[in-house]
Order: structure tokens, then C-alpha cells, then sequence
């Protein structure tokens, strides 16, 4: 089952952390939410990242397939009108809907992720999506109190987050975003993983938001793109210890904090608050991998990854990453990556490295790999025999050779004619005296 104490829920709690000198906006449980105020409107990621000007020059995600999971969500609200916005059947937990038109933590938190990706800006939060012309999947797990897996999920040995990734990935998901973590695991749900890593598709997860340094599943796998938030002073939020949550192998951190939110706890859809965490900071590293791959269609998902992580900041400088400090290679740049052409890069992954976790096995991405070989055979070298042709073609054929010939003769006739009678006419002048 999944553990409630990991969800990504939304909580909206603040402390103050001597640590980092930074209000931290916790996004963990439910509790109440803290009020925009006129200093910070919950947007100062969009300005900080340009993405007015990104957008002006056409790098709107447009083209390009992004599977969201996450718990619940509302489709309905005003701030995803006139997105292209697909919910997928079914549910991750059994007995759940992905949808709802409730006001409950799960609904609040999938909106938000979503439309932080796709948003037209209107509604509660008023938040503005990063790629607002790309194609969105929503694949929910549904209400995550009690989630026991489906019948589907089970029969496959998957948890119910990793059954939806594999589910993203046969309805082709360009990149896939998941901000929930934590709960249980399986053997099998590595396979998964592993065909995601060897078909190029970018998995981008949320770190968790507390200190426990242990691993946390799905950011936790080899290959996956593990991101936390940060605040506009690259701060960590600050966990249920008063510490700052740094997370051990941590790829990028992104802003995340606070942002502002759909609904607010104990009120209705046409409320805002403020949240934060690596909930939110993860949408918007996909949505740098969605604008990215708009304007690089030919750069595969791993020149991506590749490009994410060698443009950190705003400034070029060598590959860095430290496993420990938790900003892991840095903090994600929407412009620094668009700037660089992915395909210099190696097309290769390069979150293979990670040990808190070493799932997939290289027994899993071996298996992958001979699976992808048979399902995608190379062109056989063999030349066909052309097709048999049919009776009234093979008349038509002979028609054709015969009128051919016929004209070749009548042609060379000719010539022979004339050359006779240029030759007799030479003659009779070569005898005149």
C-alpha cells in the first residue's frame, strides 16, 4: 500500500528556519493555508524563468506529449479552459476516480501540478502553465488514503505509480512528470523503469519533502530525473525537524517555493493560498524538457536529461554534481538549456549511477533493451521479388513491346531510305562532267 506519510499532498504550514534564514511552505499534509499577500503573489517563479519572452519566440511546449501523474484532479476548473488536456480512464488505487469536483488536498494538489505545466492563468491562483500548448495525459491514482493496487496493477507485479508509468508509456509519453512518491515497490516495477530508460522517455519525479535520507520512490530509481524545490533565495523549505530538506542524490532543484495554489482547505475552488515543495518544482523541470524538446525535436530524451544537467544556472561552466549537498548538479534553467543544442550531447542517460537505490538492475535494462530490439526489428536487407503481375497487366505489356518494336523498325526504315537516296544523289553529281 502507499504510505500515507509520504504522499505529496499539499500542507500549507510555515516555520522558520535559523538554518536557512527562509519561510519554508511545507507541501506534506493538510493543514491551513497561508494567504497571498502583495509582496509575493505566488508567480515569481514566471518572471524569474522569462517565460513571457521563452513563449513570445514560440517555445510553448506545442507538439509535444507530457504524461502527469498524480492523485486527483478537477478539469473543470477555468484555469485549464482551451488546454489540451486528456484524462485517462481508470485509476491507479482501486475503487477511485481520478477526478473530482471536491475540494480535498488530493484534487488541490493534482490541479495545481497540472496547471502549472498547462494554465491559462484565469481562476483561483490565476497560475500560468510553462508549456501551455502541450498535450497533457493525466493518469490519477485517484484517493490515496487505503490505496490498494487495481486488478491490472497486481496482475502485472506493479505498485499502483509505477503501473500508471507503464501505462504513460504505451500511450507514447514524451515525458513523464510525477509528483507523488513514497509507498511501496515491487521487483517488476524496475522493468518498467528500465523500458522507459532504454525507449529515451524522461521520467522527472519530486524528491520527498523531509530529511529521512532514505530512498524515495520513484525519484529514488536509476535514470530518473529526481528534483527538489527551492525558494527565489535557493533555499531548501524547511522539513517537520526545523532542518533544510536537502535529499541525497537529488539531479536539479527548481523553484517551488511558495507557490500559489488551486483551492485551499475548508474552502471552495474559487480560493488561493500558498504552497510549496518539490511537488511543484518538479512540473516546471518537465516543462524545461517539453520546451526543449520543441525546439530540438531531433535531440532523444536522453540529450535532454543530458542538456539539463550540463545547463544548470545562467551561466556555461564544467559538469559538476555532488550527491550530498542536495542542489545535485544544480539549479534548473529554462533559458540556459533552450540556448544549447541537446545533440552535442551524449546519447546516453546519465542518472545511471545512483547506489541509495540501484534499481533498475542491469539484469531489468538488459531485458529491456532485447525487448525493444524485437518489438522495433532493423529494415531487412533482402530484395523482395516485385509483385506477380496480374493478366490484364501482362497484356498490356505485351502490347506495349510490340508496338515498340514496331516503331523501332519503322524508324529505322526510314533512315535507311534516306541515307539510300542522299547516297545516289552524291553519285549522280560525283558522274557529271
Amino acid at each position: 500500500m502507499v504510505s500515507a506519510g509520504h504522499h505529496a499532498r499539499i500542507r500549507l504550514t510555515t516555520r522558520l528556519s535559523a538554518t536557512v534564514g527562509a519561510l519554508g511552505l511545507v507541501l506534506l499534509t493538510a493543514s491551513p493555508a497561508v494567504a497571498a499577500t502583495a509582496e509575493d503573489d505566488g508567480q515569481w517563479w514566471y518572471g524569474a524563468y522569462g517565460v513571457e519572452q521563452v513563449h513570445a519566440e514560440g517555445w510553448t511546449g506545442k507538439g509535444v506529449k507530457i504524461a502527469v501523474i498524480d492523485s486527483q484532479i478537477n478539469p473543470d476548473l477555468p484555469v485549464f479552459q482551451g488546454a489540451d488536456l486528456t484524462i485517462a480512464p481508470g485509476s491507479g488505487c482501486a475503487g477511485s476516480e481520478p477526478t473530482t469536483d471536491q475540494v480535498t488536498d488530493n484534487a488541490r494538489h493534482g490541479s495545481t501540478v497540472t496547471a502549472l505545466l498547462i494554465g491559462n492563468g484565469t481562476g483561483a491562483g490565476a497560475i500560468r502553465g510553462i508549456v501551455p500548448e502541450a498535450s497533457v495525459t493525466y493518469y490519477g491514482l485517484g484517493s490515496l488514503s487505503d490505496c490498494t493496487e487495481t486488478a491490472e496493477a497486481e496482475e502485472a507485479g506493479l505498485s499502483a505509480k509505477v503501473w500508471l508509468i507503464k501505462r504513460a508509456l504505451d500511450d507514447g509519453a514524451d515525458i513523464i512528470s510525477i509528483s507523488q512518491g513514497g509507498g511501496n515497490t515491487t521487483y517488476e516495477d524496475g522493468s518498467v523503469i528500465a523500458e522507459a530508460i532504454v525507449r529515451k522517455v524522461p521520467i522527472v519525479a519530486a524528491v520527498q519533502n523531509d530529511t529521512d535520507q532514505g530512498a524515495f520512490i520513484p525519484s529514488s530509481y536509476r535514470g530518473v530525473v529526481a528534483v527538489n524545490g527551492v525558494d527565489r533565495d535557493r533555499q531548501f523549505l524547511t522539513d517537520s525537524w526545523g532542518l533544510p530538506n536537502a535529499q541525497l542524490e537529488t539531479t536539479v532543484v527548481a523553484p517551488g517555493i511558495p507557490f500559489s495554489s488551486i483551492g485551499a482547505p475548508d474552502g471552495t475552488w474559487d480560493d488561493s493560498g500558498l504552497s510549496g515543495g518539490s511537488s511543484l518544482a518538479t512540473p516546471l523541470v518537465a516543462g524545461i524538457l517539453v520546451a526543449t524538446a520543441q525546439k530540438y525535436p531531433d535531440a532523444t530524451g536522453n540529450q535532454l536529461i543530458q542538456s539539463l544537467i550540463h545547463n544548470t544556472g545562467t551561466e556555461d561552466h564544467e559538469l559538476e554534481y555532488d550527491p550530498e549537498d542536495g542542489y545535485g548538479y544544480g539549479v534548473a534553467s529554462l533559458n540556459h538549456v533552450l540556448s544549447k543544442d541537446p545533440t552535442v550531447y551524449d546519447d546516453a542517460n546519465p542518472l545511471l549511477d545512483k547506489t541509495v537505490y540501484p534499481i533498475p538492475d542491469q539484469e531489468q535494462l538488459d531485458a529491456a533493451e532485447a525487448a525493444l530490439a524485437t518489438a522495433t526489428p532493423e529494415p531487412s536487407e533482402t530484395v523482395s521479388d516485385p509483385p506477380a503481375a496480374d493478366a490484364g497487366s501482362g497484356i498490356l505489356t505485351v502490347v506495349i513491346a510490340v508496338a515498340v518494336v514496331i516503331l523501332i523498325v519503322v524508324v529505322a526504315a526510314v533512315v535507311l531510305t534516306i541515307v539510300l537516296v542522299r547516297r545516289s544523289h552524291r553519285q549522280n553529281r560525283e558522274a557529271q562532267p
